[in-house]
């Protein structure tokens, strides 16, 4: 059975371009919108696996933007969320992925490569267009030695550290009291955020945070707990 798809942007060559090529893909896509008011009436009748939205839905009488996202998320949790933009604020692109978005899609990049974007949010994965991983890469590098705290939400801060301990997605879900499925989100938006693609990735990076690359974030080391290993010579 195909996967089902919403789309929605205020431009109708966009819907008709996304549509075509998903089509192409298998993807049955079951209503078009361009405005807020019909996207929301779509989400209400139409059961979908994914929506496909542009960030700005200028018509309508319901605010777009991030208003828009939390709205989805709320009214649709399990839904995979593709976001068409134009963006270049990495703190805002980041607020998407903490709400849950799975995919950012530059709108300037080929409408070929949305069926990446769409399989992704499909089954619970991340995807970055390449200028929006190269635009979080560069905010990185000017940052330095940036605390992940300015970069990734305290949850996230959280599951990486366990996930840095050696604990299964089942168990952070029951040590934190989440769903696996919360849990899941959390790590694959940290590992979007943080520009790695899987988990040889994550697992390279996370051996670099203990390296030195912050001081602050150790794996192993609670918010405020001095350090799990103490300098050579002296007592724990």
């Amino acid at each position: 059975m195909p996967s089902t798809v919403i789309i929605a942007d205020d431009h109708p060559v966009v819907v008709a371009g996304v549509e075509t090529i998903l089509k192409a893909h298998r993807y049955e896509v079951i209503a078009r919108a361009h405005d807020t008011d019909t996207l929301f009436e779509a989400l209400a009748d139409h059961p979908c696996d994914v929506v496909v939205t542009d960030y700005s839905l200028p018509e309508g009488n319901q605010p777009d933007g991030l208003p828009m996202m939390r709205r989805i998320r709320a009214m649709r949790p399990d839904i995979g969320i593709v976001v068409l933009t134009m963006l270049s604020n990495p703190s805002l692109l980041r607020s998407l992925l903490d709400m849950g978005v799975a995919a950012l899609f530059d709108k300037r990049t080929n409408l070929r490569d949305i069926p990446s974007a769409v399989h992704a949010a499909d089954v619970g994965r991340s995807y970055l267009s390449p200028a929006i991983q190269r635009l979080f890469h560069e905010a990185d590098c000017a940052a330095g030695h940036e605390d992940l705290s300015t970069r990734l939400s305290p949850r996230e801060v959280d599951v990486l550290r366990a996930y840095a301990e050696g604990h299964g997605l089942s168990d952070i879900a029951a040590l934190m009291g989440r769903s696996f499925k919360t849990i899941s989100r959390q790590k694959r938006s940290a590992m979007a955020k943080l520009g790695l693609a899987n988990d040889a990735q994550l697992y390279q990076y996370l051996a670099g945070v203990r390296a030195g690359m912050l001081d602050d974030w150790v794996p192993g080391k609670k918010p405020g707990a001095a350090s799990p290993h103490p300098p050579e010579g002296k007592a724990p």
